[in-house]
């Protein structure tokens, strides 16, 4: 019978221009008031474009204004003029903090929202200092440049009465950008040597201790910045001149709208998707200010499923996911360097898990919880060429070559703190592979030395192992890969002694293989996580050391983005859109972690034209 919608159909809605993307996405800049005294190398506060601080600047100006959204005014000075100083968000506009500079390299200041006062003076002195401060009583300072020497790596936090030495900047430098507070903070790009470009790397800081994540995509050397810390911000401007804008989603950089005019040296402040900047140095010092703006309950938003026509392009349009190609960042290094070593298949980017490993055969445990990797509890059987299984909390390690050489059948649970041993498998071996979770795990492959290569196939359910069908090609160190016992990847491997690498990729449907599309390169010794419809293979030997990325659909095999460091014998955890590539050899022993990622975004696709 007929539909109410099949008689009448439906309403389409008209559109003079596309619908935006929410936040940093669909936001431009725009003009906005201009400071009475234009300068560069100044400092800037403020959490929302329209309520922002500047103050000092070249030629040691002591002037402080003070912006509404449309106009500067002009309000108490510094009491010691002076350029230079803290790059970054400091504070708000009632309550911000400036730090070092030229001349008075060791002073500090505190505004109320009236007054500005000097206080207790930093540690190391210095200019061209990062900052991430959120009051005049706390925050953090980071790099920048003392008397004598070009850089530093120094970090020191401010309790509102005295500044602490903490744990260095990885990247010693100056000249850079900082956001975000004495807890979660967030620098990027400065100067590492005289002889250096702008740099383009990033730290996180945890309140303890500094990591480094995703560079940004272009060199980044007194810049504005704008944002709330490790998980959003934004830079804008650099030296040389450039009008280039990036946001920080907490993984990774994005170009976005640029400033309309290119400028170095700059003040910034505010948010993502509200943020101001001001001064610098097109050619010579500006007021300019302007305005970025995110897309607003005003816009037409874009939604999932929309379905519009253009007015002006005369296109029939939807919004739909759009899924980008991936990317590897670094991660945490692990804390023993090893090939050869397990992992919990199923875990995740923030909780996961790696044991055991060639280094010298080794039973280390440690966790993730996405910054870092901590030493747990060991195995109780020390082994490398180890397959794993399950989560960070419940996970499965089996086979291996154990320190005594040969080979083990030897199972073992973790349950978050301790391992136990279990049943054994039925086939003791090494090189095999293990896909699934901790009481409905998969064994296959492997090798038991020599030139005996093994096709064995083994289902775990929580108590013991019971052989089930053959993969239908034998070989050991595969890439092998599966969140389920039933939806597991077999992928390349050794068939025999010798560089006899293969593409051939089988996958398990819970009783049996079946041969599907090869992989573009024969490898082995290759990383893997994800599914059979949504998986990624990464790093081995194809035979000399690789970095290859390789993702499957579920049809077809599509190389993506390299690994940063190529690696074999490398360990595999998560998703096909986030996962973990973990130590390896290079050929030496590697503690390397990248992070895989894959953005996603709601994007205006064209269905028809007119």
């Amino acid at each position: 019978m007929a539909t109410y919608k099949g008689i009448k159909g439906f309403t389409v809605q008209s559109l003079a221009t596309d619908p935006l993307a929410t936040g940093v996405a669909g936001a431009t800049w725009s003009s906005g008031g201009v400071l009475n005294t234009g300068r560069n190398n100044l400092g800037a506060s403020g959490t929302s474009q329209n309520a922002g601080l500047a103050f000092g600047g070249n030629g040691a100006k002591a002037v402080t204004e003070s912006y509404n959204g449309t106009a500067w005014t002009e309000v108490n000075d510094l009491n010691t003029g002076r350029a230079e100083a803290s790059k970054g968000v400091g504070g708000t506009q009632t309550s911000a903090i400036y730090v070092g500079g030229d001349p008075g390299a060791n002073l500090v200041e505190t505004w109320d929202g009236t007054n500005w006062t000097e206080v207790a003076e930093i540690n190391t002195a210095r200019k061209n200092n990062m900052i991430a401060a959120t009051a005049n009583t706390s925050g953090l300072i980071a790099g920048g440049e003392p008397p004598g020497t070009p850089v530093s790596a120094d970090t020191e936090v401010w309790n509102g009465s005295a500044w602490t030495e903490v744990n260095n900047l990885n990247t010693a430098r100056n000249n850079g950008g900082g956001v975000g507070s004495v807890t979660d903070a967030l620098v990027c790009g400065g100067q590492i040597a005289p002889t250096n470009g702008p740099s383009t790397v990033t730290e996180l800081w945890n309140g303890t201790s500094w990591t480094e994540v995703a560079d940004t995509n272009a060199g980044t050397r007194g810049q504005g910045t704008a944002g709330a810390g490790s998980t959003a911000a934004l830079i804008f401007g650099t030296t040389p001149t450039s009008a280039k804008t990036e946001s920080w989603n907490g993984t990774a950089w994005t170009e976005v709208a640029d400033l309309a005019t290119a400028r170095a040296q700059i003040g910034g402040w505010g948010s993502t998707t509200g943020a101001g900047a001001a001064g610098g140095t097109p050619v010579s010092p500006t007021g300019a200010t302007e305005e970025f703006t995110g897309a607003t309950i005003d816009d037409t938003i874009q939604n999932e499923g929309q379905v519009y026509y253009n007015t002006t392009t005369n296109l029939l349009k939807l919004t739909a996911t759009v899924y980008g190609t991936g990317a590897w960042s670094s991660g945490g290094a692990l804390n023993t360097a090893r090939n050869g070593l397990g992992a919990a298949q199923a875990g995740t980017q923030t909780a996961g898990l790696a044991f055991g490993g060639e280094g010298s055969l080794k039973n280390e445990t440690e966790e993730y919880n996405g910054t870092s990797w901590s030493e747990q509890n060991n195995l109780n059987t020390a082994r490398a060429s180890i397959a794993g299984a399950g989560i960070q909390t419940a996970g499965l390690g089996f086979g291996g070559s154990p320190t005594s050489g040969g080979t083990t059948a030897v199972t073992e649970e973790y349950n978050g703190t301790s391992w136990s041993e279990q049943n054994d498998l039925n086939s003791a071996r090494y090189g095999l592979k293990g896909a699934g979770i901790q009481t409905a795990a998969l064994a296959f492959a492997g090798t038991t030395g020599g030139s005996n290569r093994l096709a064995v196939t083994e289902k775990y359910d929580g108590t013991s192992w019971t052989e089930v069908n053959d993969l239908n090609t034998a070989r050991t160190d595969p890439g092998g890969l599966g969140l389920l016992q039933t939806n597991s990847l077999c992928a390349g491997g050794n068939t025999s002694p010798g560089a006899n690498y293969i593409s051939n990729v089988e996958i398990f449907d819970g009783t049996s293989w079946t041969e599907v599309a090869n992989t573009n390169a024969n490898k082995h010794g290759a990383g893997g996580a994800g599914t059979s419809t949504d998986g990624i293979i990464f790093g081995g030997n194809i035979p000399s050391v690789t970095a290859a990325t390789e993702a499957y659909n579920g049809t077809s095999w599509t190389e993506v983005a390299d690994l940063a460091t190529a690696r074999m014998a490398l360990a595999g955890a998560g998703t096909g859109s986030s996962a973990l590539a973990i130590g390896g050899s290079q050929p030496g022993n590697s503690a390397l972690t990248e992070e895989w990622n894959v953005p996603s975004s709601i994007s205006n696709v064209t269905v028809a034209s007119s």
